[in-house]
């Protein structure tokens, strides 16, 4: 992703500034549905659509956070929340099996649950 990170879309939104994942009130991956995870499946993940995400010009390294650090990790997520791409960024995570890192507003133990339902529906 450190290509894609080049000019912010949203300018003066630091990562400091981001409101942490706690206080927002964002629909998780643990409640997705198996409808959810198969429309997922349809998302068209062609194009230049990380262009518009909110994490364009901030540093990758936020979206790497160690897990066991819940500020750090809130903060990414925190970005996610607010981003107009997060549907297709996390098929795209599907899609190519991201095994690690903040994607589409899941981390990599949510996406792995995400992909567990899909082999079991």
């Amino acid at each position: 992703m450190d290509t894609l990170l080049d000019t912010p879309v949203q300018p003066g939104l630091a990562p400091s500034s981001v409101t942490p994942a706690a206080s927002l009130s964002v629909t998780r991956s643990e409640t997705l549905t198996a409808m959810d995870v198969e429309a997922l499946e349809g998302v068209d993940t062609s194009g230049q659509w990380y262009l518009r995400g909110a994490c364009r010009g901030l540093e990758a390294s936020i979206f790497y956070p160690d897990p066991d650090v819940t500020e750090d990790v809130a903060r990414a997520l925190a970005v996610c929340a607010a981003c107009e791409v997060r549907e297709v960024c996390l098929a795209h995570a599907l899609g190519r099996r991201e095994s690690t890192g903040i994607w589409g507003g899941t981390t990599e133990r949510e996406r792995r649950r995400v992909l567990r339902r899909r082999r079991s529906a």
